[in-house]
């Protein structure tokens, strides 16, 4: 069998009508081929080898290229004889090198969302009772604002520290926290106008209201002076002062965190 005639047969069929035009060349110089590798015909030493030109040159590249490539094939692994670790692999690698295509990351997003919710949830609870349970301890009181008294500095609904203070050292533009005779045991937020000494009393407005209160403050039912405020903290202070609106927190709480669990998840995925 010549040389020709047996690369015709590791050829495809698409490849066969191009090699049956190629006609054999009786030169010395040209190439055999061993599994794949060439090497020069044997010849004297004497003799030069001469370069491989023409129709036999392109039978040794695409052979050599045949035989490249069913090698390859023959090493890897079918699709059917990998496993699953092997597949995730596989699919994984082509992810990172791309295939072209855009890469829609919806899940990716989607988790990092969920987690970013989760996260300012459980933020905005432990300040909630830090801001709730923590003033008792360092002696400072609380109170939450029921009206719009004091609009627009202190809006209904705000968180009202105050501290303890010598009633004499107050001064017009004071906030302060009282028990006003017609409200009873409730604590009122107003601002002083007048501190009369002498009396023992300071008159008060809410900046809302267009006139003093009625009656002076005496002195026996200031709370204390405003040391600061923070609006809306009351409308959360009040459910959580049962043990009803306890539990409830601790359970946003919860959630929260389990939020923040699935969303990672779905951002490693």
């Amino acid at each position: 069998m010549s040389r020709v005639e047996r690369h015709k047969n590791e050829y495809s069929k698409a490849d066969r009508k191009a090699v049956e035009k190629i006609k054999p060349s009786d030169d010395s110089a040209d190439l055999k081929f061993a599994y794949g590798k060439s090497e020069k015909a044997a010849e004297p030493a004497s003799v030069q080898a001469k370069p491989v030109q023409g129709a036999d040159y392109e039978v040794t590249r695409k052979g050599r290229a045949a035989r490249n490539k069913k090698e390859v094939q023959a090493d890897e692994p079918g699709i059917l004889d990998q496993t699953e670790e092997e597949k995730a692999r596989a699919r994984k690698e082509a992810r990172a090198m791309g295939d072209g295509r855009p890469e829609f990351h919806g899940g990716r997003l989607l988790g990092g969302l969920i987690h970013l919710i989760g996260t300012l949830i459980i933020i905005a609870a432990i300040v909630a009772c830090l801001g709730i349970f923590v003033p008792r301890f360092a002696g400072i009181g609380q109170y939450t604002v029921k009206d719009g008294g004091m609009e627009p500095a202190i809006p209904a609904g705000s968180m009202v520290y105050s501290a303890q203070t010598e009633p004499s050292t107050l001064s017009q533009g004071d906030v302060i926290v009282f028990y006003a005779n017609e409200t009873g045991n409730i604590p009122v937020t107003h601002r002083v106008v007048e501190n009369q000494i002498a009396d023992g009393k300071v008159i008060t407005k809410g900046d809302a209201n267009p006139q003093n209160d009625p009656e002076p403050v005496l002195y026996s039912n200031i709370i204390g002076k405003k040391v600061f405020s923070v609006p809306m903290l009351g409308y959360l202070a009040a459910p959580m002062e049962s043990t009803l609106g306890k539990i409830a927190m601790g359970l946003v709480i919860i959630g929260a965190y389990l939020l923040t669990v699935i969303g990672s998840k779905m951002r490693k995925a």
